[in-house]
């Protein structure tokens, strides 16, 4: 799957023949993302699905990928580049593997283990299977993110660039498994879920492999490389009906965890022809906490606003589409750190560039954009080392979506960078019996009002059943709220809190706390900004939001000019 297959294959496929072996391409990624989810032992990969999937071809391009999480789709390229300038990666043998979670040589943060493996026909090495899971424990200072961090020595444990052979070193007593079990705290967890990586590397390999068998070597290489072909001309296609020009925008995440500082994100759009240079110079210099940002993961967050930006979902997602795009971003900023500051909350830095992106484009495709939605890793981690064992929850509890110019935003859902899904309830209680769940809720008036209105925040309570759990978490969006754009309203900020008692504790959006027995635990998760003029928005669907108690009245007529009238259908 490389340039020089396809020249060596010559000719062309067809129509229906590119079609069907592209559909094939795309259905072996997701096989992978399925068998992935589908063996993991974590929640957070097994519930909530926070792990990718991708096919490369053996130059290291993306191919085909699972419509997981783009914060993981979009890097693969760097971090296969990594190993590839360490090891001569196409004298891989069948059975060895390479993986990595080190922010500094390509990955994101530790929590994410990068995972290759060869795919081999006839002996000769014809691409790479690639997974990425978020595993629930690496070790360090807290059982979830320690906030308090300011080194990545305190975020636990950094694997190297290492090639291994998968059965040796991951089986029962291999050095690889012996060096993960001995530095976490859940280690039957954490192993399950690497092996679950590996299981689903070794299902995009047997699907490829099956795909050649059915079509022929050089027709699906030939295919591979078209379809990135393909995105790629599409893409240009878009990027030039947009206006040339520069378009710019600022926004800001709350702090660093350390002081009250905010730090900017600024971005510079150049649109020139079928091109766009994204350059992120003036964002605030790296520093204390956790909110810095590595290369690859800032990289992967512009490419995934303009995924979106460009294709809409039309597009196929792999090398191709991000081949007209140039993203620079200046080195010792904590959007491209120098080692060895903290990375855990690399997202909080990353939703703020994909919201940067947006706005700066709201003037050149006002179609295209949405609003700010909470746009943030709301990472909720709980620990508890019982009489039997360490428990490690953690999850990422999603909030409201922003509005386009043709629809609301969606309510309770992850943000556009993560894509991670709900976790049951059910599931909760029964991994974690030192909580319990007493309230999962749309967070009424949270939603930012507008023609089309953002989407609504969630309400999560949790009553804490044993003393010393520690209560691990970052956000953002608890100071600079969710805007509204074109004459939206922001929507209403995030919000933590422990109801002790007859205490109320208010809690900033990075903190380790340590809590009690009888605490309730309050998450309440922004919503979204609105778009456009509220007094625009039609009647009816305000009066439906009344109803359903996800709006007050109060604020229906504060908002939008609706007043609960005698007949319950309300005038303005």
């Amino acid at each position: 799957m490389s340039a020089t297959d396809t020249e060596a294959a010559g000719g062309t496929l067809d129509a229906a023949s590119f079609n069907v072996i592209t559909n094939g391409l795309h259905a072996v990624a997701r096989e992978m993302g399925e068998k992935l989810v589908r063996s993991a032992y974590s929640t957070i990969i097994r519930e909530a699905a926070d792990a990718s999937t991708s096919l490369m071809d053996r130059d290291g391009g993306i191919v085909a990928q699972a419509h997981m999480c783009p914060i993981h789709m979009n890097s693969f390229g760097l971090v296969w580049r990594a190993f590839a300038e360490r090891y001569d990666v196409t004298r891989l043998a069948p059975g060895e593997g390479l993986m990595t979670n080190d922010p500094y040589r390509g990955g994101q943060h530790l929590n994410d283990f990068v995972l290759f493996t060869p795919i081999h026909h006839d002996d000769e090495l014809v691409g790479f299977s690639a997974s990425i899971g978020h595993h629930i424990d690496v070790g360090g200072g807290a059982a979830g993110p320690n906030t308090s961090a300011t080194e990545i020595f305190q975020e636990g444990l950094r694997m190297p660039l290492l090639r291994f052979d998968v059965d040796r070193d991951l089986g029962p007593g291999g050095w690889l498994a012996d060096m993960i079990e001995a530095n976490v705290r859940v280690p039957d967890l954490v192993i399950g879920d690497v092996r679950a990586q590996i299981a689903a590397n070794r299902t995009g390999a047997a699907r490829f492999l099956e795909l050649v068998e059915r079509f022929g070597r050089e027709r699906v290489l030939l295919a591979a490389g078209e379809l990135q072909a393909y995105s790629e001309r599409l893409a240009r296609s878009v990027v030039e009906q947009i206006a040339d020009g520069v378009y710019e925008a600022t926004d800001f995440v709350d702090d660093n965890g350390f002081s009250d500082e905010p730090l900017p994100v600024r971005v510079r759009i150049t649109v020139a022809g079928s091109d766009l240079i994204v350059d992120l110079e003036g964002s605030a210099p790296q520093g204390k906490g956790i909110v810095n940002s590595p290369l690859t993961a800032t990289r992967s967050a512009v490419l995934g606003a303009l995924a979106l930006l460009l294709g809409g979902g039309k597009i196929p997602v792999n090398d191709g589409l991000f081949r007209p795009i140039t993203v620079k971003v200046p080195y010792g900023s904590f959007l491209n750190p120098d080692q060895p500051v903290a990375v855990r909350a690399r997202n909080s830095a990353c939703n703020r560039v994909y919201n940067a992106v947006m706005r700066a484009m709201a003037e050149a495709v006002p179609g295209r954009v949405i609003t700010s939605g909470h746009d943030t890793t709301n990472a909720i981690g709980l620990g508890h080392l019982g009489a039997d064992r360490y428990r490690v929850y953690m999850e990422c509890v999603g909030g409201g979506w922003g509005a386009s110019q043709t629809a609301d935003g969606m309510d309770v859902v992850d943000c556009p960078l993560a894509n991670c899904s709900n976790v049951p309830v059910e599931s909760l209680e029964i991994d974690h019996p030192y909580m319990r769940i007493e309230e999962y809720a749309v967070r009424p008036d949270s939603a930012g009002a507008g023609r089309t209105r953002g989407g609504y925040g969630a309400r999560r309570v949790y009553r804490i059943l044993e003393d010393e759990v520690t209560f691990n978490v970052y956000s953002d969006r608890h100071r600079f709220a969710p805007w509204g754009i074109f004459g939206g309203r922001d929507a209403a900020p995030s919000r933590f809190t422990i109801e002790r008692g007859d205490e109320l504790i208010e809690l900033p959006s990075k903190a380790n706390v340590v809590l009690r027995r009888g605490d309730r635990l309050v998450i309440e998760i922004a919503g979204g900004g609105g778009f456009g003029d509220p007094r625009e928005r039609d009647r009816e669907l305000v009066r439906a939001d009344v109803e359903n108690g996800f709006l007050s009245a109060a604020e229906a007529e504060r908002a939008y000019g609706w007043a609960a009238a005698a007949d319950g259908r309300g005038a303005v």
